[in-house]
């Protein structure tokens, strides 16, 4: 285990104490700020967060989106891009993968109802910042020893967007959004 493994996860560790205790509760109060972060591996996945915005922005909840682009070169259409989405890249984290002071603020010093963690597979940048967000509830696609997160929501082909955003909508289904 080299020393980027010991600090991250000794960050992811310390980050899970951040859980708010209190907040937001599924079908008896309005889910009203919903935090995105997603590793953007390539550009398959921009159709899945335009239409987890949608699903919550329809129903008047805020959703502030915190993209990582992996691949520089990656465009990213600007009907994706808004006042509330930020983009971080690789001079946006340090050498140990935690975010630079200053490029994703909103998402630790807001408070969050619902937070989703999009990205398919594990990234440790886009886990910490998973973890630091004051979200009452953390959603996250993959199992890993470290996550903060209550509810993972996993399908048997991990690449299929589509049948990702399905069992969202099926889980979202019971919640009040007024």
């Amino acid at each position: 285990m080299g020393i980027n493994h010991v600090i991250q996860k000794r960050l992811l560790t310390s980050a899970k104490s951040f859980v708010p205790k209190d907040g937001w509760r599924p079908g008896e109060t309005p889910l009203r700020m919903v935090g995105l972060i997603l590793c953007l591996e390539d550009s398959s996945e921009l159709d899945l967060i335009k239409r987890v915005k949608k699903l919550f922005t329809d129903q008047g909840a805020a959703c502030h989106i915190c993209i990582f682009r992996k691949d520089q070169k990656l465009v990213i259409p600007e009907e994706v891009i808004d006042d509330d989405t930020i983009l971080l890249s690789s001079d946006s984290i340090n050498w140990y993968g935690a975010v630079r002071p200053g490029c994703a603020e909103f998402l630790v010093h807001e408070s969050f109802d619902l937070m989703l963690n999009l990205s398919k597979e594990y990234f440790f940048s886009t886990s910490y910042l998973a973890a630091l967000t004051n979200a009452t509830i953390k959603i996250g696609r993959y199992i890993h020893p470290h996550s903060s997160y209550r509810l993972v929501l996993g399908t048997n082909d991990h690449d299929n967007s589509d049948a990702f955003f399905e069992l969202l909508e099926r889980c979202l289904h019971f919640v009040r959004f007024e």
